[in-house]
């Protein structure tokens, strides 16, 4: 059937989008339209795939997008970083709703609340991402039964393996071998650009960075440390270590001081251990306790395995060890560049005098040793994962954060005596929390990973900030960019040379922030590709209301002029819309960039193309329907583990044996059965499935069994119905 473009386009973007539904009031917030265009996803994807993942940039409110779908389950539950506690009671009280809450710590140490939940909200979800974890465990079995979302607005850290493992929460082992596009469906992340023209936030331009000093000499004696012996399981033990004290050099004198400490510590236990002939690994190492050089030893006989050649590894540890005591005598007794560090912080504050400044650093070190160079100067606060401290004692720190936000945490403005102005704090309080009364962000050192930069810039630019600009600041390492860019190269170079000779050692230095590069964007990823796609079916949805032709069997067929060959369709798959597009002569695929390419030429005016270039065009897209039905029916097995397999097998095997007047009886047990061993499920219930598919149960029992599983995890088809053409634009 042939339409208006107009008409195919809005067909098109009504069954690609979610209907709109969210209200515009959660309790007594007000939800702006990209939150409620976020819940009205969510809820497709819970409902559809049973998890989703919400990686909207920090600022942008994801926590009311969460509390909306905590209102929709009967019994949700929040697990969440211990500190994050009081910020989400708050957020609840304000939706006027309520849940269990349970932290990541709590978990670790095998603690898991009572019952069955509906909905599990993972906030801050990248805590989550290690799956050989007691953690990870305790999530996955809390999960077999529920929904999850997933909320971070950074999934991946170090590898992509790490999304995976959280997909695979709600997705089970289909996680591990989905592509990035189709991992992509089930995330909602915006950026600021996406929603600056409609919601306020501050502008935050790049961050200025602040020279303090020339401290090289140090930094060349670092690196020529003697390499220490690691424990017995070390790996590359000298490499990382001195990429590690590289960082706390460039961070504070207080840093690499505390630092060196640890490593003569450390070095005292192995000297101990070996002395006795053992040598302990990592582990067995935890079971000394350390402070300084005064140390108390465990009985290494007892802790610690034997040490091939004692006499030989003591030696080294022994150079090591001494060279690092020299080190730290020098550390002590040089020119104090934190001195130049605490400088700079100060004239950030008198350049924006009247302004809360938030100064981040990712160690504790260096927290405490500005704290100690600028707490005369009165209005500052060190905060830590040991508490908050002012010049007259200890506070709490919700007590710290009161002081220093009091409109974003909503507590009564303090008397001025009480004030914080400036807060000094670890990278503790880049995550989840709401700081916007502060405008000006600190950056005492380089975090590990750059998504951390961005988490410490969004506590102050975010929803509600009334400061229309955030501005930052970056304290340089102690030496000149190239140095230190050349010290990174040559660390890098060791760990592959290493790799090369040895093999894989598993250890990674971390991607570089580089000096003078903060805030460097990457090409478009899969999820920023589906935003596009999104905000661009929203403009043709509102275009034409209306336009959609429901209750058609026949395919609707438009044409429009274009500068560039294209073909975009759409497939409805059971209930799920898919997209697919080619440009020029190319085939169709469901590549997010060809299809952002493909619906801007789709754009443009009606046309009347030829009958021979229609047929063309449709032809394709059906070609491209019936190779992805035949690439689906290949790999519908191929994410089910061995155990499901063998039970398939038994399945067939008990139908086909069992004698004439039992077929009756097995024969639907034996279709239940089958149909609940294909269907996919969250990871802790494909475990419990994986342990009952091999159990040695009689048939009959076995297959009752199997159904039971079914029913209480509420079994899903791991197939649709056969997927038809919708609608297609040719353009050209």
């Amino acid at each position: 059937m042939i339409v208006r473009a107009a008409e195919a386009r809005a067909l098109i973007a009504t069954h690609w989008l979610p209907a709109v539904e969210a209200a515009d009031k959660l309790g007594s917030i007000t939800l702006h339209a990209h939150q409620q265009g976020a819940i009205d996803r969510l809820r497709v994807l819970l409902r559809e795939q049973r998890g989703a993942l919400l990686a909207d940039e920090a600022g942008l409110g994801k926590t009311y997008v969460a509390a909306a779908m905590l209102r929709d389950s009967v019994r949700p539950l929040i697990v969440l970083p211990a500190a994050l506690r009081a910020m989400w009671r708050s957020a609840l009280r304000a939706a006027e709703v309520s849940a269990t809450m349970v932290s990541y710590s709590a978990l670790s140490r095998g603690t898991v609340p009572e019952g069955d939940f509906d909905l599990i909200v993972l906030d801050e979800a990248h805590h989550a991402r290690t799956s050989s974890t007691l953690r990870y465990a305790m999530l996955a079995s809390l999960a077999a039964r529920a929904r999850v979302l997933l909320i971070t607005a950074t999934p991946v850290h170090n590898r992509r393996a790490e999304l995976a493992a959280l997909f695979a929460l709600f997705l089970g082992a289909r996680a591990n071998s989905m592509s990035d596009g189709e991992l992509a469906t089930l995330i909602v992340r915006r950026e600021r650009e996406d929603v600056a023209v409609t919601v306020p936030l501050p502008d935050a331009p790049a961050p200025t960075w602040i020279p303090v000093g020339d401290d090289s000499a140090l930094l060349e004696s670092l690196l020529a440390l003697p390499p220490p012996v690691p424990p017995a399981n070390g790996g590359t033990g000298g490499v990382l270590l001195a990429w590690s004290l590289l960082r706390q050099w460039a961070s504070s004198r207080g840093a690499l001081e505390g630092a060196l400490r640890r490593r003569i510590a450390r070095g005292i236990a192995l000297e101990s251990a070996l002395e006795q002939g053992r040598y302990p690994d990592r582990r067995e190492l935890r079971a000394w306790s350390c402070a300084d050089d005064a140390i108390q030893l465990a009985f290494p006989q007892l802790v610690a395995g034997p040490a091939p050649e004692p006499h030989g590894l003591l030696a080294i540890v022994r150079e090591h060890l001494s060279a690092v005591r020299a080190l730290l005598a020098r550390v002590r007794a040089g020119a104090d560049v934190d001195v130049l560090r605490a400088r700079s912080i100060r004239e950030i504050c008198a350049r924006h005098r009247g302004e809360k400044v938030l100064a981040f650093s990712q160690y504790t070190n260096t927290v405490h040793a500005m704290y100690d160079l600028l707490r005369g100067d009165g209005a500052v606060a060190a905060l830590t994962s040991h508490g908050a401290r002012i010049a007259s004692g200890r506070l709490s720190r919700q007590e710290a954060l009161a002081r220093f936000a009091p409109r974003a945490t909503d507590s009564t403005s303090p008397a001025a005596a009480e004030r914080i102005d400036l807060l000094l704090t670890t990278d503790l309080a880049s995550e989840g929390l709401n700081l916007h009364d502060a405008s000006v962000v600190v950056h005492l050192d380089l975090p590990w990973t750059p998504a951390r930069l961005e988490q410490r810039v969004a506590r102050s630019r975010r929803l509600g900030a009334v400061h229309a600009r955030t501005r930052s600041y970056a304290l340089a390492p102690p030496a000149d960019t190239e140095t230190v860019l050349a010290v990174e190269r040559r660390l890098r170079q060791k760990l592959r040379t290493m790799e090369e000779v040895i093999g894989s050692t598993g250890a990674v230095l971390p991607e570089s922030v580089e000096f003078g590069a903060v805030g460097a964007r990457a090409q478009s990823s899969s999820a920023q590709l589906r935003e596009r796609i999104h905000r661009a079916l929203g403009v043709w949805r509102d275009a034409e209301r209306g336009g959609r032709a429901d209750g058609r069997d026949a395919m609707t067929v438009a044409c429009v002029v274009a500068p560039r060959h294209a073909v975009l369709a759409l497939a409805l798959d059971g209930a799920r819309a898919v997209l697919a597009a080619a440009i020029d002569g190319a085939e169709l695929t469901e590549d997010a960039s060809v299809v952002v390419g493909a619906i801007e030429l789709a754009s443009g005016a009606d046309a009347a193309l030829d009958d021979r270039v229609r047929a063309s065009g449709i032809a394709r897209a059906e070609r491209w329907l019936a190779q992805r039905a035949g690439a689906q029916a290949g790999g519908a097995l191929a994410w089910r583990g061995a155990s499901r397999r063998v039970a398939l097998r038994r399945i067939a095997e008990l139908a086909s044996r069992a004698p004439h007047h039992r077929r009756a009886l097995l024969a639907p047990l034996a279709m239940a059965a089958r149909r609940v061993v294909s269907a996919p499920y969250a990871l802790g219930a494909e475990r419990v499935l994986d342990e009952l598919a091999s159990a040695a149960l009689p048939d009959e029992a076995w297959l009752r069994a199997i159904a039971s599983f079914g029913a209480m995890h509420g079994a899903r088809a791991s197939e649709g119905t056969e997927a038809r053409l919708i609608a297609v634009i040719i353009a050209g």
